[in-house]
């Protein structure tokens, strides 16, 4: 197996050699939190320092100030800034910065002296509002030099999306493309100079002669004469856009208008509904009446037909037990008579007997 080839020194790099990050990583659970490394061990990184997101955030770049060159020259350095959502949980790498290569050289050391009769270079005066800007890109304006500075306006904030309009609920207003005003007009149009620029415009416009600063002028009208037929046309671009918005609500209007007859006519069929049910239901109640009356009389009368039944029942029952008993007597009767007779008949011939012998 051969060995990883190292990359060729270089003077302007901040790491070298740094070995490849997920060597490192292959032993992390992702769902478990990132370990502390121990200081002792060697090659632990330094957790002190800004952490490096990997996944799961987002970067933008804020100026840091003026920074020298090798060349001499002043450029303006960008930093990352970290723009993640708040809540997002970031973790930093457990290596500390090991294993990860910088986007940017470090500019080399030069000699203030040197650079300080060189003409500065940095961004324009005139910026954009920007959503959000470090103070610290302000850079400070020199009385002394003709030198460019970052422009004041960068510190303001504007949201192209946010509507210069609230409703009752105070939430905005969402519209059209003129929503928020016409794009060659309005404070969202106009860019915010620094005060240097004015002391540079001043300055310059003071050394030229009267033929060279007509010439300029003449050249400015021509230009505010562009912006102007500019404007105009944006005026009847937004006045079209108006006639849009008025068609689009009389369009709604009229949704609204057969919304409204379909809500009267919906209405008329409801009441009509409600009146055949008032009706229906009065119906059910009388015959309901009816009905629980008549039940009412079925259940007393079928109530008088068990106790009847019942009666009948009980007087053939005993009628059952009397003839049974009547029964008994004739056949004892019977018997008794029976036996009278024979007994009769007895005390007859002895009684006979007795007479014969005298």
């Amino acid at each position: 197996m051969s060995s990883v080839r190292t990359t060729p020194a270089s003077e302007k790099s901040i790491y070298f050699d740094a070995p490849i990050a997920h060597f490192h990583m292959q032993s992390l659970d992702p769902e478990k939190p990132i370990p502390k490394p121990d200081a002792s061990e060697p090659g632990a990184g330094d957790l002190s320092r800004e952490p490096t997101v990997a996944i799961g955030g987002l970067t933008a770049r804020k100026p840091a100030g003026n920074v020298t060159n090798g060349d001499g020259l002043h450029r303006e350095e960008d930093v990352l800034e970290d723009v993640s959502p708040v809540g997002e949980n970031i973790a930093a790498h457990p290596n500390g910065s090991e294993g990860w290569l910088p986007a940017e050289d470090v500019p080399t050391e030069s000699n203030p002296a040197k650079d300080a009769s060189k003409p500065a270079r940095a961004s324009s005066v005139l910026r954009k509002k920007r959503r959000s800007a470090s103070v610290a890109s302000r850079a400070s304006a020199s009385a002394t030099s003709l030198h460019r500075h970052r422009s004041l306006g960068a510190g303001s904030t504007r949201s192209v999306s946010k509507s210069t309009f609230m409703n009752a609920d105070g939430k905005p207003i969402n519209g059209s493309t003129f929503i928020n005003g016409a794009g060659t007009t309005g404070p969202a149009s106009n860019a915010i100079a620094d005060e240097s620029l004015h002391q540079r415009h001043a300055t310059a416009d003071s050394s030229l002669r009267s033929k060279q600063r007509s010439k300029i002028e003449k050249l400015e009208a021509k230009d505010g004469k562009l912006l102007s037929k500019i404007i105009k046309k944006e005026g009847k671009v937004e006045k079209q856009a108006l006639g849009v918005a008025i068609n689009e609500l009389a369009e709604l209007q009229k949704i609204q208008q057969a919304a409204v007859k379909r809500e009267a006519k919906s209405h008329t069929q409801h009441t009509k509904a409600v009146a055949a049910f008032t009706k229906a239901e009065a119906a059910y109640l009388e015959a309901r009446t009816k009905f629980e009356t008549a039940q009412a009389l079925m259940n007393a009368e079928q109530e008088n037909l068990e106790i009847a039944r019942n009666a009948a029942m009980e007087a053939t029952a005993k009628m059952q037990e009397k003839s049974q008993e009547v029964d008994s007597l004739r056949q004892t009767f019977g018997v008794d008579e029976r036996e009278r007779a024979v007994k009769i008949g007895e005390l007859s011939r002895s009684t006979s007997k007795r007479k014969s012998w005298f």
